[in-house]
């Protein structure tokens, strides 16, 4: 089976947010929703501290738990595009997903009284060759591809940082070229 996901560069972000905002729009969501975030964290103290952030989405895990915990099969991996997916008919808003997932990437919108999350822009992908939030991103510090063409164009990235869980857990499909400090599990979360 394919496997697609994210590549993310934490040397080029600046934490524009700009991924963010143009998922957002795209995805039409809510006040307060969000398939995409970037979080900011400090590790050091004064006068040696520095900081990195994190774009993060859905992993597009190889053995998702969303997937796992659903108990209607609405989260499910697409056998041909190779992303996590969630199926609107058959989801009951019930949040397994949500509480399973332990990257907190599915989200419950009041609205609609389901789950929800990235998609990989499954929808639009094909017209516009890339995600939504790669396109948007100004300094590239976003790539989006197979389990291959990732591997091979990023040899030496990771699929984990301090500020996430185990991988061993998902296996994410995601690749991370990271500041050496984003390895330092001394880190705290900025508000900025």
């Amino acid at each position: 089976m394919t496997r697609r996901g994210f590549y993310f560069d934490s040397e080029r972000c600046v934490g524009c947010k700009t991924c963010m905002v143009a998922c957002k729009k795209k995805n039409n969501l809510p006040t307060g929703a969000f398939f995409r975030r970037v979080t900011s964290y400090e590790v050091g103290e004064f006068p040696v501290a520095t900081m990195y952030h994190w774009s993060r989405t859905c992993n597009h895990c190889a053995n998702p738990a969303c997937v796992r915990a659903c108990p209607t099969a609405a989260m499910y991996r697409d056998e041909e595009d190779g992303t996590v997916q969630h199926n609107d008919d058959t989801c009951i808003g019930c949040g397994s997903c949500a509480i399973a997932c332990p990257y907190d990437v599915p989200i419950l919108l009041k609205e609609t009284g389901m789950a929800a999350k990235c998609n990989g822009c499954i929808d639009t992908r094909p017209e516009d060759g890339v995600p939504t939030c790669v396109a948007a991103c100004g300094m590239r510090a976003l790539d989006f591809g197979t389990f291959e063409e990732l591997s091979e164009r990023h040899p030496e990235a990771s699929n984990q940082l301090a500020c996430m869980p185990d991988a061993g857990i998902t296996d994410p499909t995601v690749f991370i070229d990271a500041r050496e400090c984003a390895f330092d599990p001394n880190y705290r979360e900025l508000v900025l």
